[in-house]
């Protein structure tokens, strides 16, 4: 079950730089301004958060370099509980 939700989330990372076009499939001006919701862990509320286009791409570049390493060192680990037995 970990594995889908670590799979799935390093998929979604690393589709997101690549997704960075606008609504009629040009690329984004990397000084264009957007906005997200985003619910920081430990609430329910979202909160708008804003950057640039290319301070969202490092963002999601950063965030999938993250989960590929939670993937390289949950396939050494070895066991579901992680003891490495």
């Amino acid at each position: 079950m970990i594995r889908i939700i670590t799979v799935t989330a390093l998929a979604l990372a690393t589709l997101s730089p690549a997704m960075a076009k606008d609504k009629q499939g040009e690329p984004l001006n990397p000084d264009k301004k957007i906005c997200r919701f985003e619910a920081p862990t430990g609430t329910i509320m979202r909160k708008r958060v804003c950057h640039t286009a290319a301070e969202w791409s490092a963002i999601d570049s950063v965030g999938a370099k993250q989960a590929g390493q939670m993937m390289g060192r949950a396939n050494t680990m070895g066991s579901p509980l992680g003891t490495g037995q």
